[in-house]
């Protein structure tokens, strides 16, 4: 008897420890339909609790037909997990992107709170600089204690084509810097790249279908980039959120881990 209640108390301590929850991230499906199915297949067949993307599902993003074909390919997904998806520069129609996504509001910036995480998606092709609409929302949205997850279209830190073309770095890390946030996750430049900037990882994840792109930006922030299509996998084990990043081979092409306990 007295094993019994030394397994169960064991037991109930390790709980929070063995509780998992699993994410899927990926980004820019674009046009090419092959990648797209081939990456949706992969991340099923691992059944993620839920999914996030990073804008530009579609290559033009003004018809009926465009999001028609998304979601068809998206099926499999869909089937097994609700999908968040922020808006990006090629998901022109904000109309027929909120018909397709009611879950973004009014305004396409959201929340979505899951697993004790909270994750905060905003619209990178509306104006976000200090000041706006978008702006006051975020600094309301990360009054919170749960630890946050960052998903928007445009990226911070980015070697690739496009760098930092709307001057994010000029103010969102200094809004981040005391806040909860513990990534970052952008797509746009069609590459993988993790970078780490004042204990916040940002994370460039552009490779689900756009053409493949090398370096042109200087970034010294940089710790991984690869040229490759590619999807992201977090598994959440007790306060770290552990992602693996895989290629359409399904080789591992990066691995990092995040601390959710508050920064010190």
């Amino acid at each position: 008897m007295k094993h019994s209640k030394l397994l169960v108390v064991t037991l109930f301590l390790l709980l929070p420890l063995l509780l998992a929850g699993r994410i899927a991230i990926y980004s820019d499906t674009q046009y090419n339909d092959r990648v797209h199915s081939q990456i949706v297949q992969a991340i099923a067949e691992k059944s993620p609790d839920l999914a996030f993307l990073c804008g530009d599902l579609t290559s033009k993003g003004r018809s009926q037909e465009d999001y028609e074909n998304w979601m068809r390919i998206a099926a499999p997904l869909l089937a097994i997990a609700p999908v968040y998806p922020a808006r990006g520069n090629h998901d022109k129609d904000l109309g027929l992107f909120k018909s397709y996504f009611p879950i973004v509001g009014a305004e396409a910036y959201y929340t979505v709170e899951h697993d004790s995480l909270l994750f905060v998606i905003l619209d990178s092709t509306q104006n976000m600089q200090p000041g706006s609409p978008q702006y006051l929302w975020l600094k309301t949205a990360l009054k919170t204690e749960l630890p946050t997850l960052l998903i928007l279209h445009h990226p911070v830190f980015s070697s690739g084509m496009h760098g930092d073309e709307l001057g994010l770095q000029l103010f969102l890390p200094a809004l981040l810097k005391n806040s909860r946030v513990v990534a970052v996750f952008s797509g746009h430049d069609h590459h993988y790249e993790r970078s780490l900037y004042q204990g916040i990882s940002y994370i460039v994840n552009g490779g689900a279908g756009g053409k493949l792109r090398s370096k042109k930006n200087a970034n010294p922030y940089r710790k991984v980039f690869r040229a490759k299509h590619h999807y992201l996998i977090g598994d959440r084990m007790g306060d770290k959120l552990n992602f693996q990043v895989f290629d359409l081979k399904g080789k591992r092409i990066d691995s990092f881990s995040l601390s959710l306990k508050p920064r010190s």
